[in-house]
């Protein structure tokens, strides 16, 4: 996956490099360039995968009062990156490409019950023998470096708003840090905090990437810097297995950037 990834990618920028040298052969009133400096935050979607054995239905009685356990998954990312756009003025469509640096960070917390701040983790099976760990909180980090392709469409532009939809592919080139992590609720378990974690976690996709669409709003006069806001429609990934905890297929959130013109040089 990472060989054909690289390969894409080259591809890609061999294809964008031809692409400009094209257009400066163009009238240069249709031809407007842009670099994009943006930030976000993307929420996937996801389960606990069923590879982490946890004790989701617990009860428990006190005081009189009936108890049930909850446990659940969350995952965030946090994004930013910057992009070179080419805009064709006359359809109002843009392309552009660049780099972008994703931090995803997963979480399973839960309780047995109201008095109980952790769940039960099973680690192991031996026979008749069912060892179960106390635990407050999985957690799961993972970093990337990817290369995003995306298309701009301008629908309605009225004074100083613009009304743009957006479309694109992204893919990660550089994994640059994948870590799971398990907090006890006694911390003399943490001796065996390796064992359990091999486990626990199964093998996932080291390279991810994509498919995305957005809608947004662009606030600025023309030929002058601009300020975005957009919202990431629902979006699949295309890679499978991309988190060792939680099963993810689709992810939302929102974004925000700064669009500066360049100016061509006579």
């Amino acid at each position: 996956m990472r060989n054909l990834l690289l390969t894409i990618s080259l591809i890609f920028l061999s294809g964008i490099k031809l692409f400009s040298q094209d257009i400066t052969d163009k009238p240069p009133h249709n031809w407007a360039k842009f670099v994009h400096i943006e930030t976000g935050w993307v929420y996937p979607n996801g389960t606990i995968k069923e590879s982490i054995a946890v004790r989701q239905n617990i009860s428990s009685y006190y005081v009189n009062q009936y108890s049930t356990g909850y446990v659940s998954a969350t995952t965030t990312g946090f994004t930013m990156g910057a992009r070179l756009e080419y805009f064709y003025t006359k359809f109002k469509v843009g392309i552009s490409t660049g780099l972008k640096y994703t931090s995803y960070n997963s979480e399973i917390s839960g309780y047995t019950s109201s008095n109980a701040d952790f769940f039960y983790l099973r680690y192991s099976i031996l026979n008749s023998d069912t060892k179960f760990a106390r635990v407050k909180a999985l957690t799961e980090e993972n970093k990337f470096i990817s290369i995003p392709l995306e298309f701009r469409y301008i629908p309605f532009k009225y004074k100083g708003v613009s009304l743009f939809v957006k479309g694109g592919v992204e893919f990660s080139i550089f994994n640059l840090k994948k870590n799971t992590d398990i907090k006890f609720q006694d911390n003399a378990m943490e001796v065996n905090q390796d064992l359990i974690l091999s486990n626990i976690s199964e093998p996932s996709n080291k390279f991810q990437s994509n498919l995305y669409g957005t809608i947004g709003l662009s606030f600025g006069q023309e030929g002058k810097v601009n300020y975005m806001f957009e919202v990431f429609l629902p979006s699949p990934f295309l890679t499978t297995n991309n988190f060792t905890l939680t099963e993810v297929d689709a992810f939302d959130g929102f974004k925000l950037s700064v669009k500066i013109p360049i100016r061509n040089r006579n």
